[in-house]
């Protein structure tokens, strides 16, 4: 059975906008991905330069965690004025 041209062209274009669809949300993704990761590896910096670096790194699985990118930056804006280890890691226990 063949198909009609009109019907192939509305097959094409539909697979052309769902391929669309999907490559751009794979990229939003992407993005959004590393903004995060490069958010949890600032923290991690920021605390080795003030704490026991091998302590800070036991964070990390911790911080992977958090799946919403602005409570990770609000928390990136807490280490300057973090006073010790401990109380960031109570900070991050409210996440």
């Amino acid at each position: 059975m063949q198909e009609s041209p009109f019907f192939q062209a509305h097959l094409q274009e539909a697979e052309e906008r769902g391929l669309g669809r999907g490559l751009e949300r794979g990229l939003e993704r992407g993005l959004e991905r590393g903004q995060k990761m490069g958010t949890i590896n600032s923290i991690l910096t920021l605390l080795s330069d003030q704490f026991q670096p091998e302590a800070v790194q036991a964070l990390k699985p911790r911080l992977e965690t958090i799946e919403d990118l602005e409570r990770l930056k609000e928390l990136l804006r807490t280490v300057p004025r973090t006073q010790s280890l401990e109380a960031f890691t109570q900070n991050l226990q409210e996440s």
